[in-house]
């Protein structure tokens, strides 16, 4: 009789948990998919203009390429996908994908923090990351940080899983571990950014058991990894290795030294990316460093920052390269979290009423103005309205190509001539070598286009050689990125084409 009464309430402690399971799933689903939707309704009203990096991975999307300039070109793949789903090109369709991602990473955090610890821990985990203020702010804007957080998850969960597996062996563990070559060769086509992630995966390994794969498997990730990633390499291998060049150049290695400011500047703005509360709450869960868990998280997360501080102290380095350090960081500040429901709450209060702010601020904030004057979104507006006056001087005076060098407008230039027929956008590349741009690389400025060919630049910034020219047409541009900076239209007199460099 008593082992019938044990059996039953075995039973009713795995129904007790099952149900408790479900409980924290649909309230991840729930919450998860509520802030998705959310965001995508907010962006199909969105006012603001592509970002220029934005615009670029659209120009991407159309080449289609396995390399580009600046970046590797995953970005512009789920670019191509998502405007080929929607039927346009417009910022709707480009950034998409954004929101949608983050969604997709926030479903894998839960699944890790799951198998990592309970279904709370993996529904907190999934909530936390879905209204982190980085989060937030990058769905809202198409960027190469998103695709590349979804590949490190995913990733995290198949060497978890192969793992799990590895005294067995057999074509599931060769499944898992060739899946894993694609997570990890995916998210090196996202951003180059995923290589730091991933050395300090044998030390997580070293630190707790349940990282610990076979050789075997390790290799075979390896070999698939490298397949994914070799017709990129081959591209930068084509042109020159232009993609590692600007790499080296934005890090200003060849200006290196001891700047602590710009170290703690990079070490505070961390606490904006994730939120004062997660980050804390991040390094607060180090002190716990007797678990294996703990040390093998922290393993795959402060390593980066700290590589990453490193780099703005001898350099500079931006907020956001450090982001792969919290898919697992996330997961150090969750249980630590949980165990203090009042900081859960202020740091969930917190980062939803900001990932509430955001997205309605591209919507009716577009005129917000900041103590000093400038626009609360300048970065992000402006540049349309720019170019669509140049663009309509062109015509106005029958030319046939319109040049730029600044970034900013070759960028706009691209994405609003996409479809014209009677101007052509080239770059203009003033000798440089190498190339300073995507553009100037793929689409210079060539001798046989010089005849009706008009110059789009700011007047403080003109070439040496045009100094003396006068406009075609100026005027000052409206409120924005660039606002009241006197911009016009200028002919490109031979003088400046002897020195120009206009490509292979």
């Amino acid at each position: 009789m008593s082992g019938v009464a044990g059996q039953f309430h075995g039973a009713e402690r795995i129904g007790g948990l099952e149900t408790e399971r479900s409980r924290w799933l649909a309230i991840a689903v729930f919450s998860v998919l509520g802030v998705t939707l959310f965001r995508i309704i907010c962006l199909a009203f969105d006012r603001t203009d592509l970002f220029v990096d934005e615009a670029q991975y659209w120009l991407w999307s159309r080449e289609m390429a396995f390399g580009a300039y600046s970046k590797p070109p995953l970005i512009g793949w789920v670019i191509r996908l998502t405007t080929w789903l929607m039927g346009g090109e417009g910022t709707f369709d480009v950034r998409l994908a954004a929101p949608i991602l983050h969604a997709m990473t926030a479903a894998a955090m839960f699944y890790l923090g799951r198998m990592i610890y309970d279904a709370r821990i993996g529904a907190l985990a999934a909530i936390i990351y879905i209204t982190l203020p980085g989060v937030s702010l990058s769905s809202l804007l198409i960027s190469t940080d998103t695709p590349m957080l979804l590949f490190i998850v995913v990733s995290l969960i198949l060497w978890r899983k192969l793992s799990a597996i590895r005294t067995e062996g057999g074509p599931l563990a060769l499944m898992l571990a060739i899946g894993l070559g694609f997570a990890v060769g995916l998210g090196f086509l996202s951003k180059y950014a995923m290589a730091f992630l991933f050395p300090f995966v044998p030390l997580a390994a070293y630190l707790d058991r349940d990282w610990r794969v076979r050789w075997s498997h390790a290799l075979l990730a390896g070999a698939v990894a490298t397949l994914v990633v070799a017709p990129n390499l081959w591209w930068n291998y084509a042109h020159d290795f232009a993609t590692a060049r600007h790499t080296v150049s934005i890090a200003h290695w060849n200006a290196a030294g001891l700047n602590i400011g710009s170290a703690l500047g990079f070490f505070g703005a961390q606490a904006g990316v994730v939120g004062p509360f997660v980050f804390i709450a991040m390094l607060m869960a180090l002190r716990d460093m007797r678990t294996p868990t703990v040390r093998s998280l922290c393993a795959l997360s402060i390593p980066l920052l700290l590589l990453m501080t490193a780099q703005a102290l001898i350099s500079r380095a931006f907020a956001n390269w450090a982001v792969g350090a919290y898919a697992a960081g996330l997961l150090l500040a969750t249980p630590w979290l949980a165990a203090r429901p009042h900081w859960l709450r202020a740091s969930l209060i917190l980062n939803t009423v900001v990932a509430i702010i955001l997205p309605l601020l591209t919507i009716f904030g577009t005129e917000l103005r900041l103590p000093n004057g400038d626009l609360a979104l300048k970065r992000y507006l402006g540049r349309s309205a720019l170019v669509s006056t140049a663009i309509a001087d062109a015509r106005r005076l029958d030319a046939h190509v319109l040049v730029a060098s600044d970034r900013s407008f070759l960028a706009e230039m691209f994405y609003q001539l996409r479809d014209d027929h009677h101007i052509v956008p080239r770059a203009w590349n003033e000798g440089a070598e190498p190339p300073s741009s995507h553009y100037a690389l793929l689409y210079p400025l060539q001798p046989g286009e010089t005849a009706n060919a008009l110059l789009l630049s700011r007047a403080d910034s003109l070439p040496a050689c045009m100094k003396d020219e006068p406009p075609q047409a100026e005027w000052a541009a409206t409120a924005g990125f660039m606002e009241r900076a006197t911009v016009g239209l200028w002919k490109i007199p031979a003088s400046c084409l002897e020195g120009a460099n206009h490509g292979p």
